[in-house]
């Protein structure tokens, strides 16, 4: 994607019952990179170093730190108000994402909050957190394209 005067941050928890974040930020980094993701965060904190990751103590910090900023925050959960399809994304945004255990919609969502939902034909199955957002970040590409 070209360059832009957006900003798109992305914030999640590391899947620690099944994975390490060392392997784990392997499925992230390149692809938020490649969708031009300027800020990414992820909780807890683990000591990783060496890559574009900030790690944060919580999710629930972060998240009050961008509502005190103004910072439109959207909450992918599988529960979410808005189908992707029919969401508008905003220009700049953080993108909070939850893990299998764990949802920041129902834990830090207030009344008012934008919360979308990604669609499958069966519905069976949850996304990882990095699907969803590779998903969720491939939309906005493409809907940003037909604006232009």
């Amino acid at each position: 994607m070209a360059a832009q005067s957006s900003i798109i941050r992305v914030a999640g928890s590391w899947e620690l019952g099944w994975n390490t974040p060392i392997k784990e930020v392997d499925l992230w980094e390149t692809m938020l990179r490649d969708f031009d993701v300027e800020e990414w965060y992820m909780e807890p904190v683990s000591g990783i170093v060496g890559h574009s990751v900030q790690e944060v103590a919580s999710l629930e910090g972060l998240v009050e730190e961008h509502r005190t900023l103004k910072t439109p925050i959207v909450f992918i959960d599988e529960k979410g108000k808005t189908p992707l399809a029919d969401f508008k994304h905003p220009k700049n945004v953080l993108y909070v994402l939850g893990k299998a255990s764990y949802s920041p919609l129902q834990a830090l969502g207030r009344d008012g909050d934008m919360s979308v939902r990604i669609e499958t034909p069966a519905q069976a199955a949850l996304l990882w957190p990095h699907q969803a957002v590779a998903i969720m970040l491939y939309d906005r590409m493409k809907k940003l394209w037909q604006q232009q």
